[in-house]
């Protein structure tokens, strides 16, 4: 069950789950930039065998953690850090409603991934063809914000 995106907002701050930095960080925003990206690449080339394999829990865990290295990334240029994937989201959609992600399928992404990781519950292959294209547009997203954000950083 999806909860209310402001409730868990609300639930992260009061809990402690986000919490400021003193500065950005940069240089590991740019590293797990890199890797989001050679991750994201392999995906690419490794996909078609995964999906002809069937083996869309594996396909989905690997897209979801490029997607949450890329958040990580953009939050620590915000200056915000979480020990929660929900948190990160909640704040990611919460405080930046102008690029348009939806807590719905972000949170489903997240619930399925801990699924399969936490109670071995495997994703079915329609579950994975009716977020294929979300986790491509996310991940193409979220790569794009953060050159921007590291771009904004550089001196002229």
């Amino acid at each position: 069950m999806i909860k209310d995106l402001v409730a868990v907002y609300d639930s992260c701050v009061a809990d402690g789950h986000l919490y400021n930095m003193k500065e950005a960080d940069a240089e590991r925003a740019t590293t797990l930039l890199e890797i989001a990206e050679q991750d994201s690449s392999t995906l690419a080339e490794t996909s078609p065998i995964m999906e002809k394999m069937k083996n869309f829990s594996l396909l989905w865990s690997s897209r979801y953690e490029v997607i949450r290295k890329l958040v990580d990334g953009i939050l620590l240029l915000e200056m915000i850090k979480s020990d929660n994937h929900q948190c990160l989201y909640a704040y990611l959609c919460l405080k930046h409603d102008e690029w348009e992600i939806d807590w719905e399928t972000i949170e489903t992404m997240r619930l399925l991934r801990n699924a399969v990781h936490y109670e071995g519950k495997p994703i079915k292959e329609e579950t994975w063809n009716a977020f294929r294209l979300k986790f491509d547009i996310y991940t193409t997203t979220f790569i794009s914000i953060l050159k921007d954000m590291l771009k904004e950083l550089q001196p002229p």
